[in-house]
């Protein structure tokens, strides 16, 4: 089984299915499903390299308890998993990106855009039917897209609460 590796937020945004594009420097030929780990990466490190207008967008997409808009927003993304399967989702399409494509994205969803680096040249990813497990698979993560051993395949059942 095919997985991708993202870092923190992005991972558990994509598997909740809040982010459908995931924006890379290489397009791939590969359609059909995809496990999303979540990179062993720090999540605040990720969070601090958004802009603000990003991070607000996070926040609000992740509908945080107030408290933590409030006073210390960083420690709810601390509690982010890191260096497990967090959920799947289905690679359906790979765009490249060009300044018409920037422009619809920017337009069509905004949030969509600030959350991901939709620079000319990159890669779209458009992902759908996302899942987030219930249970996160702890997993060694790779760069690329890359196999999963067939053996996580009964983990997965028991992460979506079939066994």
């Amino acid at each position: 089984m095919k997985a991708l590796t993202v870092w923190q937020p992005w991972a558990t945004l994509l598997a909740t299915g809040y982010k459908t594009v995931e924006t890379r420097s290489w397009k791939t030929n590969y359609r059909g499903k995809i496990l999303i780990h979540a990179a062993k990466r720090p999540v605040v490190n990720g969070i601090i390299e958004m802009d603000r207008e990003a991070r607000k967008v996070l926040r609000d997409v992740l509908d945080l308890p107030e408290i933590y808009r409030e006073i210390n927003w960083t420690e709810y993304y601390r509690k982010l998993p890191i260096g497990v399967v967090v959920g799947e989702a289905r690679l359906t399409d790979c765009i490249h990106i060009n300044e018409e494509y920037q422009r619809f994205i920017k337009n069509a969803c905004h949030a969509e855009y600030l959350l991901g680096d939709f620079t000319t040249g990159r890669y779209a990813w458009i992902m759908e039917d996302a899942i987030k497990y219930d249970v996160p698979i702890p997993a060694t993560g790779r760069q690329g897209l890359w196999n999963i051993e067939i053996e996580y395949n009964d983990k997965i059942g028991r992460a979506m609460g079939n066994g």
